[in-house]
């Protein structure tokens, strides 16, 4: 099996993104689309999302695909970046755990058997 792997392209607005995902299929780029918080439930629901989209493409068709958002005068360096640095936020911040992660957790369960001792008996 070949590995694949994507890269971050850009992160806009929705109206940017449909015409970008427009162009890169036109020229037989493969773009994957991923909305920000609860942006693809909006576009579903409402036609539009307030959120911004995050453009996906293969490794192999970056370049390319970098050039012709060029063509376009759209900027991505600046988005790329921001993004990459995110993300390694995220993965660090998720890493590491601290001890009121754990004691929340904890709270959670005791308050769910607490109730569930306390439903039982009004349920028999």
């Amino acid at each position: 099996m070949s590995d694949f792997k994507l890269h971050h392209l850009i992160t806009t607005g929705a109206n940017e993104a449909e015409m970008i995902e427009a162009v890169l299929n036109d020229n037989q780029i493969e773009v994957i689309v991923r909305h920000d918080e609860f942006g693809d439930y909006s576009m579903l629901y409402m036609g539009f999302s307030a959120y911004n989209i995050e453009l996906y493409v293969a490794e192999e068709d970056y370049e390319k695909a970098k050039e012709l958002l060029n063509d376009l005068n759209i900027e991505i360096t600046k988005d790329s970046k921001k993004v990459e640095q995110n993300t390694k936020n995220e993965k660090h911040k998720n890493s590491k755990k601290t001890i009121s992660f754990y004691l929340a957790q904890i709270a959670k369960i005791i308050i769910i058997l607490y109730l569930l001792i306390h439903l039982i008996p009004l349920i028999f």
